[in-house]
């Protein structure tokens, strides 16, 4: 779970810290983020999607090899295959999280706990990865694990005495960080390293606590929207128990089981949701080794039960069923960012979703809103509001450090008042002066004529 995030020339975020911890008892487990559109919550999420993806540098770097081997059979265009090619690279990545026409280095710096144990991680970049830090657990207390920079176009590694068990090990990481490092983060490289080599082999040679990290990250679930990819970044962690897809799609026969639970939690979930949803349910068909199965809801309209395909359901309900498998990993301990969370769902049932599971939250849930309705329920130690003044300076506040508050007063109303900030507040629009430029601009394409 993350403890704090800061952020240094990272998009519209000059120098933000978004402070997530719950005094001495660690993260919080819920965090909602408000602000006015263009404010840079999709931002903040994307801080969360690069760190979740760096790690995963390496296999982005097979999937471009084989989307190349793949484009010279189909011929497609030079700039189509780049700009697909270039989606899957961190480089890339990294390079639209840089603050625009800024020539300082952009850093990010992600506190975090796992069981228990707290430290922090360091990622600085420009047209690369520069400096790297992890201070973590190492046994018996905390210390640096590791930190490497570069420093003259030299790289500068420096190890905990405690990482690498076997001195031989230590001297083949440096020599995969003089191969790789700054276009993949030293991470990366410990995640490419250990799906290479088997269990026995990392535990004879590593401090297995640094392995920890990378365990919290590859659980992590981003639903990340923004224009400049291609839409919703689904990580796939916890539950592991329940199906990766929810509305159609194929399992092996021997995990039947999966598909009788996820029918049971959806039944659950939507006919205690929707007054006119009934039943819903998979219809499923048997093949030698696989069943095929494709999600079905049984809703009362005019009077009359009837069978309905999922699909043909409202893009609201279509997009609760896109959550609800990563909200379900919230309950098994895992943390889900979700960005937009109530892009096309009604407010009073998003917040009626949010507030029956807050009791059983085990990992952390982080999202951003605009659902206003949910500050009249919960607690205002889990709601921050980004700012901006009229410089552009942005800062970030947790609802309790506002002194106005008490226990009479509406957080909702206040909110929308602009007493907190973080609402839009504009100059009524003169539409006439916009007509008139639109008439002007007709007569002068007649002119031209």
């Amino acid at each position: 779970m993350f403890t704090y995030i800061k952020l240094n020339n990272f998009m519209s975020f000059k120098d933000v810290t978004f402070d997530l911890r719950n005094g001495s008892k660690g993260a919080k487990k819920f965090i909602s983020v408000y602000g006015e559109n263009g404010s840079g919550k999709s931002n903040f999420v994307s801080s969360i999607n690069l760190l979740r993806r760096s790690i995963d540098s390496f296999e982005m770097l097979v999937n471009t090899d084989k989307i190349r081997e793949l484009a010279q059979d189909k011929e497609l265009p030079d700039g189509l295959l780049e700009m697909v090619i270039g989606g899957t690279s961190i480089l890339r990545l990294t390079d639209s999280c840089r603050m625009i026409e800024c020539d300082e280095e952009t850093s990010v710096e992600y506190g975090f706990q796992i069981d228990g144990h707290e430290g922090y991680y360091i990622l600085s970049f420009g047209e690369r990865f520069v400096y790297e830090k992890l201070y973590y657990f190492t046994g018996k207390q905390r210390g640096v694990l590791f930190e490497i920079e570069m420093n003259e176009g030299k790289i500068s590694p420096a190890f905990s005495n405690k990482l690498f068990i076997n001195k031989k090990v230590e001297e083949e990481i440096c020599d995969e960080i003089n191969k790789y490092w700054g276009k993949h983060t030293f991470l990366s490289i410990l995640n490419k390293e250990r799906n290479e080599k088997n269990e026995q082999y990392i535990k004879d040679n590593y401090l297995l606590y640094v392995f920890d990290i990378l365990d919290m990250l590859q659980e992590i679930t981003v639903h990340y929207k923004k224009t400049s990819y291609s839409g919703s970044e689904v990580r796939a962690g916890k539950p592991n128990n329940i199906l990766h897809s929810l509305d159609v799609g194929k399992v092996d026969i021997v995990y039947e089981s999966l598909l009788d639970r996820s029918e049971r939690i959806l039944k659950d979930f939507f006919t205690q949701a929707y007054a006119d949803i009934k039943d819903i349910f998979y219809e499923r068909r048997y093949e030698e080794k696989e069943i095929s199965y494709k999600l079905y809801v049984k809703k009362i309209i005019g009077g009359k039960i009837r069978k309905i395909d999922f699909k043909y359901e409202s893009a609201g309900t279509q997009h609760i069923l896109e959550i609800i498998r990563s909200l379900l990993g919230v309950l098994c301990g895992v943390t889900v960012v979700y960005d937009e969370i109530d892009d096309g769902i009604h407010d009073l049932l998003l917040k009626n979703i949010l507030e029956s599971m807050m009791d059983d939250i085990s990992g952390q849930l982080i999202i951003t809103t605009h659902n206003t309705y949910m500050l009249e329920s919960i607690d205002i130690k889990s709601v921050y509001l980004i700012t901006v003044d009229y410089q552009g300076n942005k800062e970030v506040k947790c609802l309790d450090r506002y002194p106005r508050i008490q226990g009479t007063n509406n957080p909702r109303i206040m909110y929308l008042k602009g007493l907190f900030g973080g609402v839009p507040i504009v100059d009524s629009i003169d539409y006439d002066l916009i007509l008139n430029e639109l008439q002007n601009g007709d007569m002068d394409v007649k002119g031209g004529e």
